[in-house]
């Protein structure tokens, strides 16, 4: 994310230090004020310059010291930006999810939303591991899409939609193939039945079809057996797995 664009509210939150120093009385709350705009300009200007430990003492003393001021909500939104930044992603998940959570009206709730499946998909492991941030971050992007359907991260998060959905039906036939290499063939036909209905759209259909057919097989059941495989051939007669289907009927 460019600068420019990732900081247009952070910088216009800077436009109304002016006025708050150009009066000539000081009262308790331009006094707060005051503090305020300068923390968050220091802030700004540690994270541009990769002092991101500094920036996130001074966000986090906006937030403490002052909530009410104007400068809490962007600081709100810029110290999950600083988190993300620093790696430190489930952090930066929670902030980006209370933002969301408090101003779901902010013109910016929309990339609060996108960063928070970023977060989460930062941390997404290898198939063999726990999927927990794989699912996280889907229902984050899937998230984005209902509540802000028109949002410039729309098109990015559908990808990341399908992406994620395709990684998760893997995960399914890992542990699929797993049962059934060790000859638990109803645990292996449960995971395999699973892709068909939760990941219909998966792309690997046609390799988790032949294992169902092929554990209806081990399992003596002829005919379930001959009817996964004919769906197979029939409805993907391009598949390397059809044509090895062809050889069980």
């Amino acid at each position: 994310m460019k600068f420019s664009r990732r900081f247009s509210g952070a910088f216009s939150a800077l436009a109304v230090t002016a006025a708050l120093f150009s009066g000539c009385a000081s009262t308790p709350e331009a006094d707060i004020q005051r503090d305020a705009a300068g923390l968050y300009g220091s802030a700004v200007e540690s994270y541009l310059s990769g002092r991101l430990e500094e920036s996130e003492k001074g966000l986090k003393s906006i937030l403490e010291d002052h909530p009410l001021s104007l400068y809490a909500t962007d600081a709100q939104l810029m110290i999950g930006d600083v988190s993300y930044a620093m790696e430190n992603y489930e952090d930066a998940g929670s902030y980006y999810t209370s933002f969301v959570a408090l101003h779901p009206s902010h013109p910016r709730a929309a990339y609060a939303q996108f960063q928070k499946g970023m977060s989460h998909f930062k941390d997404v492991l290898s198939l063999d591991r726990d999927q927990t941030a794989t699912r996280k971050a889907l229902f984050a992007f899937e998230d984005l899409l209902a509540a802000y359907p028109d949002s410039p991260y729309s098109p990015k998060a559908k990808e990341l939609v399908s992406f994620l959905r395709n990684r998760l039906a893997e995960r399914e036939f890992y542990i699929a193939r797993f049962y059934f290499k060790n000859r638990n063939y109803k645990g292996a036909l449960g995971r395999l039945g699973d892709i068909l209905t939760q990941y219909p759209e998966s792309g690997i259909n046609d390799k988790t079809l032949f294992y169902i057919g092929e554990s209806y097989r081990a399992l003596g059941e002829k005919e379930l057996a001959a009817e996964t495989f004919s769906t197979l051939i029939t409805n993907y007669p391009g598949s390397p797995f059809a044509k090895d289907a062809k050889g069980k009927l």
